[in-house]
C-alpha cells in the first residue's frame, strides 16, 4: 500500500457507509423468533414427519448401493 488508490479507498468508504445504514436487530429478539418458526414448522418438514415423505412422489423406494 505504497500509492493510495484513490478509487478504490472511496469504494470501500461508501462500502462501510452502506453497510452502516443496515438496520440490525440483538441476536436475543431474532433467536427466539427463529426457533418459534422453526417449532411451528416441525409438522410440515417432511424430513422430520415420515408421513409426508411416503406422500411425495419423487423420494426415491430403494438404498443407495455402492457399486
Amino acid at each position: 500500500m505504497d500509492e493510495l488508490d484513490v478509487p478504490q479507498l472511496k469504494r470501500e468508504v461508501e462500502s462501510l457507509q452502506y453497510q452502516l445504514a443496515i438496520n440490525r436487530e440483538k441476536s436475543s429478539i431474532t433467536v427466539t423468533e427463529l426457533v418459534k418458526w422453526i417449532e411451528g414448522c416441525v409438522c410440515e418438514d417432511p424430513f422430520l414427519n415420515p408421513e409426508l415423505m411416503r406422500a411425495n412422489p419423487w423420494v426415491e423406494k430403494g438404498k443407495c448401493v455402492i457399486l
